[in-house]
């Protein structure tokens, strides 16, 4: 009997917990909606842009330093600068960066063994600067195909 009534108890408790966080998931639900309302002039410019490239020309995924020159060369076509930016070389081959520019972040990560890398972007000022660098990276990694997945924040 003890044991039975232990049991109910737990579920009785558990009930409440689960009403609890019912409610506190609503309220952020609807704090977040609220948060969201924008005057009617403000145009919302982020860009969130995941691009997988695949058939890529495998010497340019391969090294850091190689990478790093292509990326740079890229965002200063797009009239940015580099604020913050770390590329991470593997053994024996394939590069993982990040790269936060002015409005701008992205990370990229190559492998050279299957001549693919993966871009994920995420631009809060600008779509068309955003746009514009994926097009170039993809032009710069000579990607003789790619999957671009693209959605308005």
């Amino acid at each position: 009997m003890n044991r039975q009534h232990q049991t109910n108890f737990e579920d009785n408790s558990m009930n409440e917990s689960n009403k609890n966080v019912k409610n506190i998931k609503s309220y952020r639900t609807v704090r977040s909606i609220q948060s969201l309302k924008l005057k009617k002039d403000t145009k919302i410019n982020r860009l969130h842009i995941i691009l997988d490239l695949y058939e890529c020309d495998d010497k340019a995924l391969a090294k850091a330093s190689l990478l790093e020159q292509k990326v740079k060369k890229v965002l200063i076509q797009a009239e940015l600068e580099p604020k913050i930016q770390t590329f991470y070389q593997f053994q024996p081959f394939g590069v993982t960066a990040i790269v936060c520019a002015q409005g701008l972040q992205f990370t990229l990560h190559t492998w050279p063994e299957y001549k693919s890398a993966a871009i994920d972007l995420y631009s809060f000022t600008n779509r068309k600067k955003a746009t514009q660098i994926c097009d170039q990276l993809k032009t710069v990694f000579r990607s003789g195909e790619y999957e671009m997945k693209v959605r308005k924040r």
